[in-house]
């Protein structure tokens, strides 16, 4: 029963949300997304072999996330696509 208990813990880190923004890619292989005021980042595995170009219109899911070189909250993208 107590193994049933640890599988039913809500885990709010995990919850995503949807976005449409521009991206701006970096040249180290990642990306931005401004959306609602915030950045999204967006690592460079999300974006390998999509032809995303600088300020292409995209759309995806991101979570909340912590930044351990800022030491601080931030949010990155799950998954991404061109909108259409």
């Amino acid at each position: 029963m107590s193994a049933n208990k640890s599988k039913n813990k809500l885990d709010l880190s995990s919850e995503s949300f949807p976005f449409v923004g521009k991206i701006k890619l970096n040249e180290s292989g990642f990306g931005f997304v401004q959306f609602n005021g915030v950045g999204i980042y967006v690592a460079p595995k999300l974006l390998k072999d999509k032809g995303f170009n600088d300020f292409d219109l995209v759309k995806g899911e991101f979570v909340s996330s912590f930044d351990k070189k800022k030491k601080q909250d931030g949010y990155t993208a799950v998954e991404i696509h061109k909108a259409e």
